[in-house]
């Protein structure tokens, strides 16, 4: 995907919403496309937060379907201090058994988490593709 330092990210969103507004065009869930990169606070660089935008440029990974029971995860990796995102599996698979992983997704509208209808099957999904959080949570 491509990388955006977060005052680039933000520019890019805010343009987004702009140009929707300007079109009459109100989506009803926000592009989930999207992951975080974190540089740790103990880094000699300093701590920094980069989006990775995975709409228009990516990998294979990015086709992958959520599941409320996924049988891959991403995780942030480094190799020669650079961070990358790898999709790893979480358990043995069946052979043709699909790749899937939990979009990890937060929302704090519930009209936004209700619409994000799961349709993973799974005996323990939570309904939704989404995280539910109040937003008293994230203070």
């Amino acid at each position: 995907g491509e990388v955006f330092p977060s005052w680039r990210w933000s520019e890019k969103n805010d343009s987004i919403t702009q140009t929707q507004k300007l079109i009459n065009l109100q989506p009803l869930l926000p592009d989930f496309y999207n992951m975080t990169l974190e540089r740790p606070r103990n880094d000699p660089r300093g701590f920094g937060l980069l989006f990775v935008d995975a709409s228009r440029k990516a990998s294979m990974g990015s086709s992958l379907s959520h599941s409320c029971n996924p049988s891959c995860e991403v995780k942030v990796v480094s190799t020669g201090g650079r961070l990358s995102l790898a999709m790893t599996t979480v358990r043995a698979l069946e052979v043709g058994e699909e790749l899937t992983f939990d979009y990890g997704a937060v929302t704090d509208s519930l009209t936004e988490y209700q619409s994000a209808i799961c349709l993973c099957g799974s005996p323990r999904c939570r309904g939704s593709y989404l995280h539910f959080c109040k937003a008293e949570h994230y203070e």
